[in-house]
């Protein structure tokens, strides 16, 4: 189903896939974030694959891409490691994002369900943003086949009530893995709870890779 998000602004259109099955507790909320040139309906196409119990919402980007599907950094004329290392790229995608996801939790009551972000790529790095932010009550985060912003390393402070799965292709061809390996050294060297799982693949998701990061969501729910 397509939903629209946010009455301000830009909106962020999402994908939603209720539970399936019922669970012992409250069902995981799981969002899933899309990496560059593609939309939610890329990364929601793993729905099937993910455990039943999960609810599920796969946002889209709010800014067109020039290689077409949408993008989650604005969009500058420069090259480089602009998005890497300008903190102005996410600033407004960081708002819209948190807004949108906190009107999600607004709308469903009680909150105590446990909220999970899974993020591809440029997808991976908004994980990475929102979740150390802290402004979201989120239990964990899987950051694949992407990258920490440099600015998020400067911060005074760093959410650290959360767990972390940095998951990367070891042959990736557009990020190389060492990217979230740096991420995962970063994280432990500030006590920020984190895990490493490198699989055997190029910049996209594998099967295995999926279903490790399924079993990880699960034993992280409670």
């Amino acid at each position: 189903m397509i939903r629209t998000s946010s009455q301000n602004r830009p909106r962020l259109e999402y994908l939603e896939r209720r539970p399936k099955t019922s669970s012992n507790g409250p069902a995981p909320l799981l969002i899933l974030l899309h990496g560059r040139g593609a939309e939610a309906k890329t990364i929601f196409s793993i729905e099937g694959l993910l455990d039943p119990s999960f609810h599920i919402l796969a946002y889209t980007a709010p800014y067109p891409s020039e290689i077409g599907g949408r993008e989650w950094f604005h969009p500058k004329r420069d090259t480089g490691n602009s998005e890497i290392e300008d903190t102005n790229r996410f600033t407004e995608p960081e708002t819209l994002l948190t807004q949108a996801i906190q009107g999600q939790l607004d709308r469903q009551a009680p909150q105590s369900a446990p909220m999970f972000l899974w993020g591809f790529s440029q997808g991976a790095a908004m994980a990475l943003i929102l979740g150390l932010r802290g402004k979201l009550p989120i239990s964990g985060i899987v950051p694949m086949s992407g990258f920490l912003p440099s600015p998020v390393k400067h911060w005074k402070a760093w959410n650290r009530k959360l767990d972390i799965l940095l998951v990367h292709g070891s042959e990736d061809e557009v990020l190389s893995s060492r990217s979230s390996k740096d991420a995962f050294e970063f994280l432990r060297s500030k006590n920020i709870p984190a895990e490493f799982h490198e699989y055997k693949g190029r910049h996209k998701m594998t099967l295995d890779s999926i279903a490790f990061i399924n079993r990880w969501i699960l034993e992280h729910d409670g």
